[in-house]
Order: structure tokens, then C-alpha cells, then sequence
């Protein structure tokens, strides 16, 4: 199976399936998809994407993005707002507090992000239809503009919750940098049309190792353990995590 998935109107559209977890089972392809601005997919695409069984579209990006450019409508799959910015609560204070200087720009606002409680509460959304799409064959895609960092964290909370190992969560979210080597005008697009300044930044940024070790790095530091995040600032207990994998994984 691709793991990279050209389709037309789409940006850096890519499968989850695939990976192995340390429970020994691997996570199921034609389930998850995560994938930057999808405002342009064609007839063609749309096709792909129903044979694919994709039922759920979760949009990470601003109620300005969704509006200024909104997801392609179609009868097979539902759309759902997510936005993950403008943050409202401490997360940054938060962040800085354990920052201790180790930390790459895009580490810290990973770290503002999954700690504050907005943030939170659309990663929490993602995973209750998550755990809503237990149908057999359909699938679930999740994107922001980029596909590389709102979705990139919603990739690695997703993965971790799995099991997969760090390592390969962070081979995952580099990819990204592929993707965007040998089209800079891709990025330059997306960087004029998110009419944010962080969001900018964070676009033209390439993906770094430390963006995913501060992740981890803050999550251990206030919750003491990832399984520990998921029940209390996600919602996702241990029953809950048992039906994910069931769900995801074989």
C-alpha cells in the first residue's frame, strides 16, 4: 500500500496504516488519513477517496481558513470543525515554564498546544469520532493547511495512543519535509493564505526531531505518563484506548 498519496487537489495527503506497535499488531490501512488543505479535490479524487471509505473529515483550521477556503463537499463523508487555534488558555505560560531554553521554536508551540485547554479540546473531539468510525471499511481523515503541524500532532497523539514507537511517530512527522523539498511554492501559498502570524511562521518552518520530543517531554512533565494525558485531558480511558486499538490496529 502508498503511504504517500497523490491525489489530485489535495497537499501532502498521506496513509497511517501500516505501522507496527509495540503490542505486536499493526495498524490498519483504509482507516486513517491525515493530509494538509484538501479545498481542491477533483472528481477524480472525490472517487478515490469513496472507494477509500472515508466517512469523517476533521478540519483543524481556523473558522477564517474554513470559510476563506472550505473543504470540498460531498455526500459520502461528513465535515467537522476543529478548530485547534487561536489558543485561549496558559498553554504557552505553561510551556515556557519547562523550556529551560532546549527547545526549537516549533517544539514550544507544540508544547503550548497540547497543554492548553482549547487545544485540548479539539484533539478530544478528534478522538471521540475516532472512536465513533468502529464501522469495517470506512476511514477517517484528519488536516489543517500544512498537514504538517496541527495534524502533525493530531498524527502523533493518535500513533502513541496505538502504540507505535517514538521513533517511527517521528520518521512519520518528518515526512512532511519531503513532501515540501521541491515545492516551495506549495508553501508559499499556504503561508499567504492563513492570514495568522504563528500559523506563518509555523508553515515555512521545516519539521523538526525536537517537535515531537518536547511533545512527549511536556505531557510527561505535567501528566506523568501519555496514557495518563489521554484520560484527563483528552478523555480517552483505558476502556476507551482498548476500543481504539480494536478499532485501528490488527
Amino acid at each position: 500500500m502508498q503511504r504517500i498519496l497523490n491525489l489530485e487537489g489535495a497537499i501532502n495527503l498521506r496513509e497511517l496504516g501500516g505501522y507496527p506497535t509495540e503490542d505486536g499488531t499493526t495498524t490498519k490501512y483504509n482507516k486513517l488519513l491525515r493530509s494538509g488543505d484538501i479545498s481542491n479535490l477533483t472528481d477524480n479524487s472525490l472517487s478515490y477517496l469513496k472507494k477509500y471509505g472515508l466517512k469523517y473529515v476533521v478540519d483543524f483550521r481556523s473558522e477564517d481558513e474554513q470559510r476563506n477556503w472550505s473543504d470540498v463537499k460531498s455526500d459520502f463523508y461528513q465535515i467537522y470543525s476543529d478548530p485547534v487555534y487561536p489558543l485561549k488558555g496558559n498553554g504557552d505560560k505553561l510551556a515556557d515554564a519547562i523550556n529551560r531554553n532546549n527547545f526549537s521554536y516549533l517544539g514550544l508551540i507544540y508544547q503550548s498546544v497540547v497543554l492548553d485547554k482549547f487545544g485540548q479540546r479539539a484533539y478530544k473531539l478528534l478522538f471521540e469520532l475516532l472512536l465513533e468510525n468502529d464501522e469495517p471499511n470506512k476511514s477517517l481523515l484528519f488536516h489543517c493547511a500544512a498537514g504538517k503541524d496541527r495534524t502533525g500532532i493530531g498524527a502523533l497523539l493518535i500513533l502513541k495512543a496505538l502504540g507505535v514507537n517514538n521513533e517511527i511517530i517521528t520518521r512519520d512527522y518528518l515526512l512532511t519535509n519531503l513532501m515540501y523539498q521541491d515545492n516551495i511554492e506549495i508553501a508559499r501559498t499556504l503561508n499567504d493564505k492563513n492570514g495568522n502570524q504563528d500559523i506563518n511562521k509555523m508553515n515555512m518552518t521545516k519539521g523538526d526531531v525536537q517537535g515531537i520530543t518536547s511533545v512527549f517531554d511536556a505531557i510527561d512533565h505535567y501528566f506523568g505518563s501519555f496514557d495518563n494525558y489521554l484520560d484527563k485531558a483528552l478523555n480517552v480511558d483505558k476502556d476507551k484506548l482498548a476500543k481504539l486499538k480494536r478499532i485501528y490496529t490488527e
